[in-house]
């Protein structure tokens, strides 16, 4: 048996898996059949003419409220995804579906709810083809432009410090949170149970940080969901970016008073505080007001990763519940909306989205213990603090 042999049969068998049930499968695959069978008969060409009409015709006549509703994007920001991905996509005829419909395809799966099923209605084709071309899709988004996703420098720098200075913080680059994403139960983990949260849910983390105007500038997905936030950065490259050579993430430095500080990132309690994190004080009851004054600009300045990831999940809905059977696979669709999303921001693209207020999940109230406290960091908090009065 040849390797391509071997590739083909195990795609065949993780796109079972990915529809309802093999029954289902079977189904979708006499329907494509009948479908094709049937086109044939009236002198059409194939399925892809299917998606072409359901895919295409809509591009055009989709008013444009309407086309961002259903696709989450602007028609513009769907015409640069085109032609970006257009040189990493082969197409041939007979194989594969045109381009412009696999995006538009998965486009509407990711900023919907709907079933695979209703969706390949609408589109006039199976789900079989609808699965493909998303995970397609979402390999192609997240292989091809992930330079999307990138470190504040230089002029970016600048202005994303400039940016945190007029939300009320100072010496801020970006701002740190992770969320959950509700899951099926994996099946290529060896220990499935461990992405099962406190609500009995599957589900995995996406571990982000985003810049002043809302674009991710680091994201790390994959990690169990039965994880706390501080353990989860811990495991991530940033802390160890933060801990082995952090002035090539922090090049540069500021002052209070008298003192020379490194930049940082700031998060809510449930990380670390350091010299690199700037976190809120615990309130213990008894919090100075000087304290509860630092906690108010610090929170000020932390609705914008809050509204970030709130973001990502209006725009592309799927992720409140991404119902793929494979942690591999649900990781590379959580990148590839986040990549997306940030083609959105780059546009200042904030408009005429609903953002659902319950999506933004409370702040966690105590504190991390599972790290040694730093005095350095606590003597930064204790002089950003004092600069405030």
């Amino acid at each position: 048996m040849t390797s391509r042999h071997t590739s083909d049969l195990l795609f065949t068998f993780l796109l079972a898996e990915e529809l309802d049930a093999v029954d289902s499968a079977y189904d979708a695959l006499k329907y494509h059949k009948l479908s094709k069978n049937n086109l044939c008969a009236r002198g059409s060409r194939s399925a892809e003419n299917y998606l072409q009409k359901g895919g295409m015709m809509a591009f055009y006549n989709y008013n444009l409220s309407d086309f961002r509703v259903h696709f989450g994007m602007t028609r513009p920001q769907v015409e640069e995804l085109f032609t970006e991905l257009q040189p990493h996509y082969r197409y041939e005829r007979g194989t594969k579906l045109p381009l412009e419909n696999v995006v538009l395809a998965s486009l509407w799966v990711l900023s919907s709810q709907e079933s695979y099923r209703i969706i390949a209605e609408r589109f006039q084709t199976s789900k079989s083809v609808i699965c493909t071309s998303l995970h397609h899709f979402c390999n192609l988004v997240s292989g091809n432009l992930e330079n999307r996703i990138s470190w504040p420098c230089e002029s970016a720098l600048a202005n994303t410090v400039k940016g945190f200075e007029e939300a009320g913080f100072p010496g801020t680059i970006g701002a740190i949170d992770a969320c959950h994403i509700a899951i099926n139960k994996p099946k290529d983990v060896e220990e499935p149970e461990a992405y099962m949260n406190d609500k009995n849910v599957f589900c995995t983390t996406l571990l982000a940080v985003c810049d002043n105007e809302h674009k991710f500038t680091y994201v790390n997905v994959g990690h169990p969901g039965t994880l706390c936030d501080a353990n989860v950065f811990r495991r991530c490259e940033l802390f160890q970016a933060f801990n082995d050579d952090p002035h090539s993430l922090l090049p540069l430095e500021f002052q209070l008073g008298n003192d020379i500080y490194p930049y940082h990132i700031i998060s809510d309690v449930g990380f670390p505080l350091s010299v690199y994190v700037m976190t809120p004080y615990e309130d213990n009851g008894y919090l100075t007001a000087r304290e509860i004054n630092y906690n108010k600009r610090h929170l000020s300045a932390m609705m914008i990763i809050s509204r970030s990831i709130c973001l990502l999940k209006s725009r592309f809905s799927r992720l409140k519940l991404l119902l793929m059977q494979h942690l591999a696979q649900c990781s590379v669709a959580i990148k590839a909306c986040c990549i997306l999303h940030n083609i959105c921001m780059e546009n200042g693209d904030l408009e005429a989205l609903d953002i659902d207020e319950d999506d933004i999940p409370p702040p966690p109230t105590e504190t991390c213990t599972d790290f040694q406290p730093c005095i350095v960091g606590e003597g930064k908090r204790n002089a950003i603090a004092d600069s405030f009065l």
